[in-house]
C-alpha cells in the first residue's frame, strides 16, 4: 500500500523579520500584518485569542504558491510524525514592538 497521502496534519511556517524581509511587500499588506498582531492583544496575560478576520485576512495575503514542502513532526509532545511543513519563502516584515510582545 502507497502510504504518501498518510499523514497526520499539514503546518504552514510564515516567517518574520524586523529588517531582513522582502522589500516588495506593500503598504497594504504591512496593514494586514499590523492588525493581525494587534488583534492578539500580546500584552495582555493569557493565552492569545486569533481574530479569525484578522487571520484569514493575512492567510489570504501570503504568498503560497513559493515554499518548501518537507515531512517532518511536530516539537511537542505527542510529537506526531508525517506532518506535512509548508515553509513559505517570503519574509514579512514585523514591527519590533509586535516581536516584543511576542517574546514576553
Amino acid at each position: 500500500m502507497d502510504d504518501t497521502y498518510d499523514f497526520k496534519a499539514a503546518a504552514l511556517g510564515i516567517m518574520f523579520s524586523v529588517d531582513k524581509y522582502n522589500t516588495d511587500i506593500s503598504t497594504s499588506q504591512i496593514a494586514i500584518i499590523d492588525t493581525f498582531f494587534d488583534s492578539l492583544k500580546l500584552s495582555d496575560q493569557g493565552d492569545p485569542v486569533v481574530d479569525l478576520l484578522t487571520y484569514g485576512d493575512l492567510m489570504n495575503m501570503v504568498d503560497k504558491n513559493n515554499r518548501w514542502v518537507y515531512q517532518g513532526s511536530v516539537t511537542t509532545p505527542p510529537c506526531a510524525q508525517k506532518v506535512y511543513w509548508n515553509l513559505l519563502m517570503t519574509i514579512y516584515p514585523i514591527k519590533q514592538a509586535h516581536l516584543d510582545q511576542f517574546k514576553a
